[in-house]
């Protein structure tokens, strides 16, 4: 090998430590950020930033933002052939869906849910017979999250993938397995 091809190895192969250098810091500078559950200032921005419930389609309404009395309605669609318990579980999950969201997400103690689904076909048609409102405050919630995941921290309920922050495990306990035990507890 002459001098010149190990000039040349020897710029190229710093030239790629460099490359890779720079690429562990912006990375690393990026995972650090992201290793906070992102926080909004308003359950209106929470809601928007996640995706899970749009005004738009009918499945999202403000029925109050004043900071005093928050009170929000969400609505997921269901079929004309979901059993009636079925449709009990979506509208008393998604209440404790965004109760935990909210008090993970935000600094708001308090706020008001309305959950009423509404028809799949006919996005305009609500099933009021199924509507449930419950008004609920971090506190109890936090209570209910030491009760049953041994934590006060709401940020156990989500984990970074791929940088997106989702419901993980522990979220799907309150949701899922311990759903009207959770229910049931979350009143004010």
């Amino acid at each position: 090998m002459t001098k010149n091809s190990i000039l040349n190895l020897l710029f190229i192969l710093s030239i790629a430590a460099s490359a890779l250098l720079a690429s562990c810091k912006s990375e690393t500078k990026t995972n650090t950020e992201a290793k906070t559950l992102p926080q909004y200032e308003t359950v209106r921005e929470m809601l928007e930033d996640s995706g899970d419930f749009y005004e738009e389609n009918g499945s999202l309404k403000f029925i109050s933002e004043e900071k005093s009395n928050i009170h929000i309605q969400v609505s997921k669609p269901i079929s004309k052939n979901d059993s009636k318990s079925a449709v009990e579980e979506i509208v008393k999950r998604d209440i404790v869906y965004v109760a935990f969201q909210t008090f993970a997400q935000t600094n708001l103690n308090e706020l008001t849910i309305t959950s009423v689904p509404l028809d799949f076909e006919d996005r305009k048609k609500y099933y009021d017979s199924y509507k449930k409102t419950l008004k609920v405050d971090r506190a109890k919630a936090k209570s209910i999250l030491k009760e049953h995941l041994n934590s006060d921290d709401f940020s156990i309920l989500f984990n970074l993938e791929n940088g997106i922050w989702l419901p993980n495990k522990n979220f799907d306990k309150l949701k899922f397995e311990k759903l009207e035990e959770v229910y049931s507890k979350m009143d004010i």
